[in-house]
């Protein structure tokens, strides 16, 4: 059972759980921790840290594992163990965040199209990725009761309108009217602010796989 390090790059919300994923220190690529459970949804029993803090972004977390776990559309599923997950270090070090970048997708495609979603029958060989954009915006929607968060961007031309499952950026918008909104409406970013966001595959939902945007990091 082999015990890893991650850079975390993403912790969001999941079917009432959440799901963390990062990249491995020993070897650069991307993981993604799962459950035992039927759909791999963490829960606090399975990923609070030893200080008894969440994962957050740029962590170095050590965890356990029963070993890969690959589903059809998330090729960087690995299975956990029951050991307390630990704190390495908040934040990573410079080097450690530094293999970030060989993971930015230049675009504009991202999975193999520009939509914002893959066929479930897609031939698609990994589910997370890196974009770096600097023309983000935010745009509100609801359907009855429900509000969406969305993320307005474009990878070299390409237009594209993806989901939020990043908690935190959704709580800081939680207030804002619906329509389209600049990045600075969200605490802790600036007019223009430079990102990069951790786009990941969802699992099959009506005969598609949805790309959401699990992490807005801002850089400086």
């Amino acid at each position: 059972m082999p015990v890893l390090r991650l850079l975390c790059l993403a912790n969001s919300r999941k079917l009432g759980g959440q799901c963390i994923a990062g990249l491995r220190l020993d070897n650069g690529r991307w993981i993604r921790p799962v459950s035992d459970l039927s759909d791999g949804t963490l829960y606090p029993r399975h990923y609070i840290l030893n200080d008894r803090s969440s994962p957050q972004l740029l962590d170095v977390i050590e965890i356990g594992f029963e070993g890969p776990k690959p589903g059809p559309h998330q090729s960087e599923n690995w299975l956990i163990d029951r050991t307390r997950w630990r704190l390495v270090r908040r934040p990573a070090s410079r080097q450690e965040a530094a293999m970030m970048w060989s993971h930015v997708t230049q675009g504009p495609a991202l999975f193999g199209n520009c939509e914002d979603r893959v066929p479930e029958g897609a031939n698609v060989s990994h589910s997370l990725t890196l974009v770096r954009v600097q023309n983000l915006r935010w745009r509100i929607t609801s359907y009855g009761e429900k509000r969406k968060t969305r993320a307005l961007f474009r990878l070299r031309g390409a237009p594209y309108n993806l989901a939020i499952t990043d908690n935190i950026v959704e709580q800081g918008l939680r207030n804002l009217e619906e329509g389209i909104h600049p990045i600075d409406s969200a605490p802790g970013f600036s007019p223009n602010q430079e990102v990069l966001l951790t786009i990941s595959l969802g699992e099959p939902f009506e005969g598609n796989c949805y790309k959401l945007v699990a992490a807005i990091i801002p850089l400086s």
